[in-house]
């Protein structure tokens, strides 16, 4: 079975397969020429409470249905966030946010994140392991049946853990599974040139989100300095690339920060950078984050790049996140242990201890 993946980190004798990394086909290939009145899609059950023929069928075949504990759940006005916990005592945070026509499902793709984005609380404590397949697809399991809209935009870059979030879109959208529709999931990134050259290649109509956030390379490196080697160039060509291969619309996020990326001329560099080209711009302000030193840009700033993006015809949107009242908006997911301790917060109390 390709595609499963064992936990490395349990005792030999106790390893399972994690039902929820496993494709139609592993499925099939379990089951077997053994009588079962099972389905695939019966794997993928929200409610807490499994069913017993699934938990039986389970022990018999040595498969783990759930991985992930909830340890936390804080509700605000339009979303609720929950905090997972991993096997290996760390926990991460999902989103399920309200919307007119359903819900979304804001999931993480990491254990922490390597990039380090200045703006943001989930690489706070650097990046620690891949989410398997099955963990990644069990946010959105254990986030509930209405949920129609997937994101990864939780904590992690998600071209960074390329196979097994690819492997996670395609579990998703399997008709005989969670059934999602394609076009329902968006994968949110900072733009790996290598990875998105991979991705124009797969065969799947997802939508595509590049946390773009400057017009300079000098000011995207001091922002997001993981993504250092990564030429903004080559960024926004292999994006546009993309768009133009699946004959859609990629999407660029632009945090205006005060005094460091919302000048007119990065206005206008922004401009030159995509009119003409399959590309909208998402503008968004700062969500505050505890220990980081940003501010939120005025109203009248931010309607100034707007209405400049708007005279070159570049579609173009500002957006508030949902969750700030209960610290779930955009940048403000944090890698926490099973305690729910932010890491990056202990390690610094553990660096203060030993100086």
């Amino acid at each position: 079975m390709s595609t499963v993946t064992t936990r490395l980190f349990a005792p030999a004798a106790e390893r399972r397969v994690p039902a929820l990394g496993l494709t139609a086909a592993d499925f099939d290939a379990i089951v077997g020429s053994t009588p079962t009145n099972l389905a695939y899609r019966d794997l993928f059950l929200s409610h807490q409470d499994l069913p017993r023929r699934l938990k039986r069928w389970a022990e018999e075949n040595s498969v783990q249905l759930r991985t992930l504990d909830r340890v936390k759940v804080e509700r605000g006005k339009c979303s609720q966030k929950v905090l997972f916990g991993l096997a290996d005592g760390y926990a991460v945070e999902s989103v399920l946010i309200r919307r007119r026509d359903g819900f979304t499902a804001c999931i993480s793709s990491q254990v922490g994140c390597a990039f380090a984005c200045q703006f943001c609380a989930s690489g706070q404590a650097g990046l620690k392991r891949n989410l398997d397949t099955s963990e990644i697809v069990e946010q959105v399991v254990q986030l509930g049946s209405k949920v129609n809209h997937v994101v990864f935009m939780g904590i992690g870059e998600p071209l960074n853990n390329y196979e097994n979030v690819l492997g996670a879109v395609r579990i998703m959208r399997d008709r005989d599974g969670l059934n999602l529709p394609t076009t329902g999931i968006t994968i949110s990134t900072i733009g790996i040139p290598k990875a998105l050259a991979r991705l124009r290649e797969e065969h799947l109509g997802i939508n595509l989100t590049i946390s773009l956030h400057a017009t300079t390379q000098e000011t995207r490196d001091k922002l997001i300095p993981g993504s250092r080697k990564h030429d903004i160039r080559d960024v926004i060509g292999r994006a546009v690339s993309w768009a133009e291969r699946h004959n859609r619309m990629v999407t660029f996020v632009y945090l205006l920060l005060p005094g460091v990326n919302d000048a007119r001329v990065d206005a206008d560099r922004l401009v030159r950078m995509l009119s003409y080209k399959p590309a909208r711009v998402n503008l968004m302000r700062w969500s505050p984050v505890d220990g980081v030193a940003f501010g939120r840009t005025n109203d009248r700033q931010t309607q100034y790049f707007r209405h400049r993006l708007e005279r070159a015809g570049i579609p173009v949107v500002v957006r508030d996140t949902q969750g700030m009242d209960i610290d779930a908006a955009c940048g403000q997911l944090w890698l926490r242990d099973l305690q729910g301790l932010e890491t990056a917060s202990r390690a610094r109390v553990q660096a203060t201890a030993l100086a």
